[in-house]
């Protein structure tokens, strides 16, 4: 069928850069559609009032390692068997001491 055709190299070119062209346009449109669809969802999403500017004094700051002790009585947790209302993690401390690097490497790979 396309045996006896030679394409030139402007053909080629015009071929690319068209080929090119169909494909941004393609992605520009799938890009506002994205947004189309965005706006369509959170069109009736109120926005939420501002927050006072202090917090009352009888709630307590909560505490900055609030999310890890939670992380790490889930993992203990975890390794008994059990719930975490059986324990209550109060401070969380590394252990002092050097690690080789062969340690590191070790309890790197075990995360993973």
């Amino acid at each position: 069928m396309f045996a006896n055709e030679t394409i030139t190299m402007g053909r080629a070119l015009i071929v690319c850069g068209f080929s090119l062209a169909v494909v941004f346009l393609v992605l520009l449109a799938i890009s506002y559609m994205i947004d189309l669809v965005h706006w369509i969802l959170t069109r009736n999403e109120k926005k939420p009032a501002a927050a006072p500017a202090t917090a009352p004094a009888s709630d307590p700051a909560p505490a900055k390692d609030d999310h890890a002790a939670v992380l790490i009585a889930a993992a203990v947790a975890a390794c008994l068997g059990t719930t975490t209302d059986r324990f209550v993690v109060r401070s969380i401390r590394r252990v002092a001491g050097e690690e080789s690097p062969w340690v590191q490497s070790g309890r790197t790979n075990t995360i993973q």
